[in-house]
């Protein structure tokens, strides 16, 4: 299997993140985040992500690019990191997200108190 440049893998991790992020409305950078008044990669209404694709077998993450992602961010939406393997024997792709977990917990903490009222609604509806 042909490997494409990290540019094109790049690019096409990208457009993925934001078909991904497509119900919050995301939009990728044109200049992939390296202009000043653009400076990351994939912007949604909840997050800006930056976006690393890789053909290795490991990803080295710094707390120094970290927090150049963080600081990236001026609007308090979430900082995350997509990142991007793809395994050179079969091109299967593997992606994960990066994001503090602190802000992790804080969604999952409103996802479940939306579901257990979801679910009081549902129950007393059926009672009426």
């Amino acid at each position: 299997m042909r490997a494409k440049s990290t540019s094109g893998m790049g690019k096409e991790h990208e457009e993925h993140v934001v078909k991904v992020y497509e119900w919050a409305n995301a939009r990728r950078s044109r200049s992939s985040g390296a202009s000043f008044h653009d400076p990351i990669d994939v912007t949604t209404e909840v997050s800006v992500i930056e976006c690393e694709a890789t053909e290795g077998k490991s990803y080295r993450l710094t707390l120094d690019f970290w927090n150049e992602i963080v600081a990236k961010q001026h609007s308090g939406k979430t900082p995350s990191l997509a990142i991007r393997f793809r395994d050179p024997t079969t091109g299967n792709h593997v992606d994960l997200a990066v994001v503090s977990l602190n802000e992790l917990s804080a969604v999952q903490e409103e996802l479940e108190a939306y579901r257990v009222d979801s679910l009081n609604r549902n129950e007393n509806h059926r009672r009426d």
